[in-house]
């Protein structure tokens, strides 16, 4: 059995590993957590054979159970902003608010785009319907930008299939429970939003002249497409309802075919599938072979980050860590603070919230009885947990917060002070929330 010295040596250094390794050396991260799996064995004592096995299986398994997933939403979200699926739906949901409410209509907007697509990603294709609202309603961009980025944050940071939220739920032995995770995810995330939403009307509603010096974007205008909302949308929604009905179906024999249309794989594709008539409204030749090029080059890196991730997961599960906290003093009065307070601390230091939720997910798992959520539901719960923690805080380590930076004009200071302090109240609200919800669920 492992020790309490082998304990410490092995989850102090191998945390301080990925942790002086991504900020100080700025060490890619799939590496950084490769060299933290070797860090963490040998500080528990583990044979050098038995961690390159757990390395190898936990890379191999994870990749295994998410992987095409992974990659079919990255393929997705190319397609949707390569048709100018994402700007129509920006548009459309401008429309259904009567061109009033312009914060409102970004947050509802960014929570949908962030779905299929990387808030870094989101942020730059809908900001130049933030420039447009912000002079359109003499609306402050600090309050914009903030609001913009909260709600992209939220969905990236809680909702499948987004990276993150996929790697936890393998952690957590949650993928047949997908459909269950899917609904739960959706509503704190709207909880997440609303905070956002609350932080930037009240602290972030500036006079313009006081809060940034609008830049213009580098990038590239898109085409103008036109054509239909509904289709815009369609391959967003399609598997989401996809995903929840086959979780309904799963108890009913009869209708085995929802849950098997219900798997995320096949719910992506089935959103694929929705994509071709995009294509065909938007006047455009599919280039699928770009498209799949484009994918490799953002969903390629995440899978290396979620692979190494498993494999760090499996080291830390499998080291004795579950036998040795069984006999220490009862934690369960920590509950859902502790994957929270693991997944916030690895965030603030370490700045990627897909890193934070993959780790602290994994050190969570053999702490589940403990904490008293091995249910199904305690462990969507320490899942939604881990999320709110992964959101809490971004700050001058998080590439999303110079990503609105730079796009905004905002000055380093009024980043810290608008994005920085929403993102704090987003993650304590979503775990405030969890706390009451947990009062009824358990």
């Amino acid at each position: 059995m492992i020790t309490l010295n082998e304990l410490l040596t092995g989850l102090s250094t191998s945390m301080f590993v990925l942790i002086f390794l991504t900020i100080r050396w700025r060490t890619p991260a799939f590496i950084a957590l490769l060299l933290a799996c070797y860090v963490a064995g040998f500080g528990f004592g583990m044979a050098p054979g038995s961690i390159l096995l757990l390395v190898t299986t936990g890379f191999g398994d994870t990749l295994g159970a998410i992987g095409l997933t992974i990659a079919l939403g990255a393929f997705l979200g190319v397609v949707l902003e390569h048709c100018g699926a994402t700007t129509i739906i920006a548009n459309g949901i401008i429309l259904l608010f009567k061109d009033r409410f312009p914060g409102l209509v970004l947050a509802v907007t960014g929570y949908i785009v962030s779905i299929p697509i990387y808030c870094e990603s989101g942020f730059i294709i809908l900001d130049s319907v933030r420039k447009q609202l912000a002079r359109s309603h003499k609306v402050s961009p600090v309050f914009l930008s903030t609001v913009l980025g909260c709600s992209l944050y939220a969905s990236h940071t809680l909702v499948p299939p987004t990276p993150g939220p996929l790697a936890a739920i393998t952690n957590l032995n949650l993928n047949d429970h997908i459909s269950r995770v899917m609904p739960l995810s959706l509503l704190f995330s709207m909880v997440a939003v609303f905070a956002g939403y609350a932080w930037s009307m009240r602290f972030c509603n500036t006079p313009v002249s006081m809060a940034v010096n609008e830049k213009e974007s580098s990038v590239a205008a898109s085409p103008s497409f036109s054509y239909p909302f509904f289709l815009a949308i369609l391959p967003i929604v399609i598997p989401i309802v996809l995903i929840t009905l086959g979780g309904i179906a799963a108890g009913f024999p009869e209708l085995s075919w929802l849950t098997f249309t219900g798997h995320p794989v096949n719910a992506l594709l089935a959103g694929l599938i929705c994509c071709w008539p995009l294509q065909r409204a938007a006047g455009l030749q599919p280039d699928w072979n770009l498209a799949v090029k484009k994918a490799l080059e953002t969903g390629g890196r995440i899978l290396l980050v979620v692979g190494s991730g498993g494999a760090f997961g499996y080291v830390l599960r499998h080291g004795g860590m579950s036998e040795f906290i069984s006999g220490l003093p009862d934690l369960g009065h920590l509950g859902l603070l502790l994957p929270f307070l693991m997944a916030a601390l690895i965030k603030t230091a370490e700045g990627s919230a897909t890193v934070a939720m993959i780790t602290s997910s994994a050190m969570v798992m053999p702490l589940l009885t403990t904490l008293g959520l091995e249910s199904n539901e305690g462990r969507i719960l320490a899942f939604l947990a881990c999320g709110a923690g992964a959101m809490t805080v971004a700050h001058v380590n998080d590439s999303f917060l110079w990503v609105i930076s730079e796009f905004t004009g905002m000055d380093t200071a009024t980043a810290l002070k608008s994005v920085t302090v929403a993102t704090f109240f987003q993650g304590i609200s979503v775990l405030i929330a969890l706390e009451f919800f947990a009062l009824w669920i358990l």
